[in-house]
């Protein structure tokens, strides 16, 4: 495949160079704090005016009922399963007529990869267009390991961080690193793991940058609170403490969701990376949401548990509520003004949940500013795949043009890109 200005993606890393060596910022204090790295290519990405320069994959296992599931063509009327997606129909655009190049059970390695070895999409991206961030990818879940898992590193598979606590400390905390990585910050808040690199940055900053990073802290202490918050007994105060791990009950799916989605967003914010993927469960439906009418586990909620049913009305009301869940990551992502800069793709492994099917299967692009046409777009026979979709992405998001890019696919949807 032809790479077009692969020089482009070389001058990306001198001009931040010249950046860093103007402001004074040592490889030290880079070193100290990965926020130090994320603002610099906050000043860079303004300099140069880009467009789409971050990348979201949002995985929902088992398909959807297609009767249930696509909205009409102008975005006016959403049936059960995707009625969740009406509060950010105006950032979204719902493929039609799409198949699955292996749809099924226990295809999740495959499912932003053209072959079982290699990247993955999500680590492909960052090591393209996330080059010079402090963390190549991000790979966060909700009860996702156990069957499966999306990104593959160097030909390893790489599990999910199912744990929001894990992920937020491996993120903001002092010493962390990219990709899968560990460090961490045991004791004191995250912020006071910052203190030295932030208080040296605040002397090489203009005033809009320095107001920009007391916006970022801020959100990482409110954030901080927040998870301190779920781990407290009742009435305590431990804001000032780092935040720990709590149990991962499925009784707190939604939850943990919501915090995975905000972490992703702040990442973002502080340009920590340009590549993040979230995983609502596993390919085998082996989690549930017991705070919803139907209480079992969420196969069962697609096979056998409607009662012959059918209207499916179990299904109808997980799948929407696993929708509720990747529309609130593009809505936090909206809510914090970066929803232009980022495409979203949310994929599945299967088109009819019930049936195994690999036709009419329920994909979702979002986002991405002016690149992406929000609405419907017909793919037209059926002959268009996921592979295709994180391609057309790829295209918006000019990672198609780097000579690291791993090529999903040659073939970009019509009707997507402007």
């Amino acid at each position: 495949m032809k790479k077009r200005y692969k020089n482009k993606f070389d001058k990306k890393r001198r001009d931040l160079l010249k950046i860093l060596t103007s402001a004074g910022i040592t490889r030290g204090l880079l070193r100290s704090t990965p926020l130090v790295g994320g603002m610099m290519l906050s000043r860079l990405a303004e300099a140069q005016g880009s467009g789409p320069s971050r990348s979201v994959v949002i995985y929902c296992p088992d398909g959807a009922l297609p009767n249930y599931w696509f909205p009409n063509s102008n975005l006016t009327s959403f049936p059960a399963m995707s009625a969740p997606y009406q509060s950010v129909a105006s950032d979204c655009n719902f493929l039609r007529n799409m198949s699955h190049h292996r749809g099924g059970h226990g295809v999740m390695p495959t499912i932003i990869n053209n072959q079982w070895t290699g990247d993955s999409f999500d680590v492909n991206i960052g090591r393209t267009i996330g080059e010079n961030n402090p963390f190549p990818y991000i790979n966060l879940g909700v009860h996702s390991n156990g069957h499966g898992y999306l990104t593959r590193d160097n030909n390893t598979e790489v599990p999910f961080e199912d744990n929001p606590f894990n992920a937020f400390d491996r993120l903001f905390g002092n010493g962390g690193s990219g990709g899968g990585g560990g460090g961490g910050n045991p004791k004191g808040n995250i912020i006071d793991a910052h203190k030295e690199g932030v208080d040296a940055l605040k002397g090489k900053l203009g005033s809009y940058e320095l107001h920009r990073l007391d916006s970022h802290l801020t959100a990482i202490e409110e954030t901080e609170a927040r998870l301190n918050a779920l781990n407290s007994e009742p009435g305590s105060c431990n804001a000032g403490a780092a935040p720990s791990t709590f149990p991962l009950e499925y009784s707190t799916f939604q939850q943990q969701a919501e915090l995975q989605a905000e972490i992703i967003t702040l990442a973002f914010q502080c340009n920590l990376t340009s590549s993040a993927s979230i995983a609502f469960g596993n390919h085998q439906g082996e989690f549930a949401f017991p705070y919803l009418n139907f209480s079992g586990i969420y196969h069962a909620s697609i096979h056998g548990g409607n009662g012959g049913d059918p209207t499916y009305p179990h299904y109808r009301e997980t799948r929407a509520h696993m929708s509720s869940l990747s529309a609130n990551v593009i809505s936090s992502l909206r809510n914090a003004g970066l929803i232009d800069s980022t495409i979203v793709c949310e994929v599945t492994d299967m088109g009819d949940g019930d049936g195994h099917g690999s036709n009419n299967v329920p994909l979702v692009m979002a986002g991405g500013g002016g690149a992406i046409q929000r609405g419907v777009s017909n793919a037209g026979g059926s002959s268009y795949t996921p592979l295709d979709m994180i391609h057309t992405a790829a295209v918006a998001l000019g990672a198609d043009e780097h000579p690291a890019y791993q090529g999903y696919s040659n073939n970009v949807i019509p009707g997507v890109l402007t």
